[in-house]
């Protein structure tokens, strides 16, 4: 009996030294220089000073700070083109290089979803008629500049296009009736519209564009980080961490919209 436990602790440690090992292997390079880079499609240029802080469009920078915390290390972030992610994996300049999903990755480069998917969805005043996509023709529709495939679909619905520096900016125009439409991600609109502030712009328009997935790549021949990555975003899932972030960020550009508002919407 007391062999059967020396030789069960044993392998036991010997398991746990094996995980230590994988987990050291995962993203060497970030561990040797001591922060994780990463590529995104749009990096908002740092706030000058005294200015406000913004925050920014979409959910990249809270990805990546997550992953950043799981991993144990700082991040830096590049603006990269998803088209220049082989070049940038196989130079090491980058770690990994977040995205939307693309058919035809070149063999080296290896394609992990996140998990997250989002398409765009008008934040409107309730008391109009916008409810169709054709209704927004000629219609001013505003995002923020980062919001690219919002952009593409305001165009295709003959809309006057207007874009700003942050997402705040651009639902201040709405709530201040300077623009008809904002457009944010679909996965943040309705924890935003929660909020009682919100209530009377919560009509919406009838879904319309794609819906497009986040994922990372990376270098198809680093097993160890793929295999590590595909774990992470699964324990990401169970947790409902998508649900955290989508929320979070909501409540902060509410606040952000908040701060910019120094009078009460002139609409009453």
């Amino acid at each position: 009996m007391v062999r059967r436990c020396r030789l069960f602790v044993l392998a036991a440690c010997l398991m746990f030294v094996g995980q230590a090992h994988a987990q050291a292997e995962t993203f060497a390079s970030a561990r040797a220089r001591g922060e994780l880079v990463v590529g995104i499609p749009y990096l908002a240029p740092p706030p000058v000073a005294g200015a406000k802080i913004r925050t920014p469009d979409g959910l990249d920078a809270a990805i990546t700070e997550k992953l950043g915390a799981s991993l144990g290390l700082p991040v830096r972030l590049v603006q990269l083109p998803a088209e220049q992610a082989a070049s940038a994996l196989a130079a090491g300049q980058v770690d990994l290089v977040l995205a939307d999903r693309a058919a035809n990755q070149p063999a080296e480069v290896a394609t992990q979803p996140t998990g997250y998917a989002a398409r765009p969805k008008a934040v409107i005043r309730s008391d109009t008629r916008l409810r169709q996509p054709a209704d927004a023709r000629g219609r001013s529709v505003c995002m923020a500049e980062a919001a690219t495939a919002a952009k593409a679909l305001a165009e295709s619905w003959g809309a006057v296009v207007r874009t700003y520096k942050a997402p705040s900016d651009a639902l201040v125009a709405v709530r201040e009736g300077s623009c008809d439409i904002g457009l944010v991600d679909d996965a943040v609109w309705e924890p935003l519209v929660r909020f009682p502030e919100w209530k009377k712009f919560s009509s919406t328009l009838a879904a319309d564009g794609s819906r497009r997935e986040r994922v990372w790549l990376l270098a198809a021949d680093d097993q160890a980080s793929r295999v590590w990555l595909g774990q992470e975003m699964r324990a990401w899932e169970r947790a409902g961490a998508w649900k955290a972030m989508t929320a979070k960020w909501a409540r902060d550009v509410a606040f952000d919209v908040y701060l910019d508002q120094e009078v009460p919407d002139c609409h009453g």
